[in-house]
Formats: structure tokens, sequence, C-alpha cells
């Protein structure tokens, strides 16, 4: 089978060759990645190693601001985001938050949102071409994460108890701008696009970022129009959060969910016998290989039988897609990344 074929017979359950593996990294790993196998594209390292790599798609907006100095990015919510480096590689996190500031439903109001008649839905739909006979998901749709890049950490979980209205605000006309954006990222794409990614981390490491209630009240609903929209365009609907967030799980897959990622089972309620017993004939389950013990700091030999008990789990009958918990860091030994797929390899059909 190609990765194209293992991904969409996945996601319909049909009969497999051998379970589906995907990879998330950061640059600077994918880099080792392809200087160990002596590769020059990303494209040259996934089938070499063997990877049904879902490739990543958005389309680009036409009039992001100018980049201040001392900035890495500006995005089309006017966030702006400087590179900080830590171990062995960098990310870019928020410098500055536009909505920080403001503090009446009048200043909301009269902010610069995104158009979404400015992004560049041809220059996607040119990427999409260029890449048919992959599995492409689209990116990045969020609901909470956007709110708070823009209004920054505290001052978003603030407004969900103290300043209500101005969340609802924000929160309704970032998803208005969103569904706009998938609905006309789809319909310029054509049938290239299979999956729609859908971001909002719930969880810490031990127990949910706030209350289902207050998950009822501010996301449910918009978070359901969405799954419902993505649904209605014949796509997958690929969800993502990272920790604890059972509860919250629960009620996504409820409305819908396709897709689970990254089942940090390491966290309570997020365990792979508990998610594989209540949701294991209605969800596929991307990710769980453990991306804070095993992959950095475990032997080889631990990561196969990580890799394996993983399978053994989640992959009974189908439904799985191997990755590891999140993207792979720099400090994770490359003999780790390169056992955790040699161990798909082997396994072939073993735990379907």
């Amino acid at each position: 089978m190609t990765s194209y074929e293992r991904i969409r017979a996945t996601l319909d359950r049909r009969p497999l060759d051998r379970l589906a593996c995907d990879m998330w990294a950061t640059d600077e790993t994918v880099t080792q990645l392809m200087v160990r196998r002596g590769v020059e594209s990303e494209r040259a390292l996934y089938e070499g190693l063997g990877v049904d790599k879902i490739l990543w798609v958005k389309a680009p907006y036409r009039d992001l601001p100018p980049i201040p100095a001392g900035i890495e990015k500006v995005d089309e919510w006017g966030v702006q985001y400087r590179t900080v480096a830590y171990d062995r590689g960098t990310y870019l996190e928020t410098a500055f938050s536009p909505l920080a500031s403001l503090d009446s439903l009048e200043q909301y109001e009269a902010f610069a949102w995104p158009a979404d008649n400015r992004f560049d839905y041809d220059a996607l739909a040119v990427t999409v071409r260029q890449n048919l006979g992959q599995p492409i998901m689209l990116s990045f749709i969020s609901l909470f994460e956007v709110y708070t890049a823009l209004r920054g950490f505290e001052n978003a979980l603030t407004d969900l108890y103290i300043q209500k209205d101005l969340a609802h605000f924000a929160l309704e006309r970032i998803c208005d701008i969103q569904l706009a954006y998938i609905e006309k990222s789809l319909d310029a794409a054509g049938e290239g696009i299979d999956i729609v990614y859908f971001s909002d981390d719930m969880g810490m490491q031990d127990r949910q970022l706030f209350g289902t209630d207050i998950w009822d009240e501010f996301i449910g609903q918009r978070a359901e129009r969405i799954i419902d929209l993505v649904h209605r365009c014949g796509k997958k609907v690929f969800y993502h959060t990272d920790g604890s967030a059972p509860e919250i799980v629960d009620r996504l897959v409820s409305m819908g969910i396709d897709i689970l990622n990254p089942i940090q089972y390491v966290c309570p309620g997020m365990e792979r016998e508990r998610l594989k017993q209540l949701y294991g004939k209605r969800v596929i389950f991307h990710g769980a290989i453990e991306n804070q013990r095993v992959l950095p700091f475990g032997s080889p030999e631990d990561v196969r039988r990580e890799t394996e008990e993983c399978m053994r789990i989640l992959g009974a009958g189908g439904g799985y897609i191997v990755a590891s918990c999140h993207n792979l860091q720099p400090n994770t030994p490359v003999e780790n990344i390169l056992a955790m797929y040699e161990a798909v390899h082997k396994a072939g059909a073993k735990y379907l």
C-alpha cells in the first residue's frame, strides 16, 4: 500500500497491510534525521523511513502587517512572535498580544480582525495539487488557543470568569472567521485535502485547564459548528489536545471528531486502555509513543517495547496511527527515533 492508501484505509477502517505511522518533529530534529539518512528533502526522508507522513497545508494571508525589529513573525491576527532558544533548538513564543490592553466590547469590535477573503486560497490549491498522492491536512483551526495568543494566556483565562462578554465576543468572531476559512479552503482544494486539523489544548499534566462547565459555555457549541462543517464538506476532523482532559474529550467524541491526538497517556484519564475501550470503535488514535521520558531518555530497546505496547493496545482491530506523543525534540537520540519506525515495520500486521 502507498502512504496515502494506508492513511485513507485507516480512516475508513478498511483492511491494512500494517499500522500507519506519522512523524511530528521539530525542524532541528528533521535536519538531524536527514543528515543521518543522507537525504536532501523531507519527502525523501519520510519515504526512506517508511513514514506515512500527513502533510500540513494552509492558505497564506495576503495582508500581514510589517514585522517589527526583534520579532520573527506576525500572523494574520496581529500576534507577534519572537524566537526563543532552548537546549538544542528554538521555538516561536508570543511577544505581543494585540487584545491584551483592550477592555471593552467597543474596542474589540473596532479591532482589525482578519478578513476571510484575504487568505490566498489559490496558493493553497497550488500546494495541494503539487502534493497529490500524499495524505493532506488543512491547518490551523483553533478557538481558545487563538484567543490566548490574541489576549495573553492569563487574561484569556480570567475573561472566562470575570469578563465573559469579551470572551464570548472574541471566540464568536474567531469561530466565524475560521468557519469561512475552512469552507473556502476546501472549496479551492477540491478532493485534495482529506483532514482538517483542529487544535485546542484543554489539559495540563494532571487535570483539565478549566472545568467542563466552562468549556460547555464558551467552547462546546462553537467546536460543534466547526466539526459539523468539516463533516458536511466530506472531510475528517483531527483533534489535538495535550494533557489530561477526559471529560472534554468525551464531549468531542460525542460531537463526532474522527482522530484524537496526541494520547498523552501518562496523564490521568487519558490512559490507553481506557480510551481504546471507550472510543476505539468511534475514533482513530494518533500519537501515544511516550515523549517525555522514553523517547528522549530511554534506550532503543526501550523505544521498541514502548512502540510495541502502544500498537498492541491502540492498534487492535486497526484505528491507530503510530507517532510520537507530540513533536520529536532535538535531544531525542536519532537511534531512538529510528527504533520506533523499525518496530512498526517489523510488526507488520501483527497488532491489527
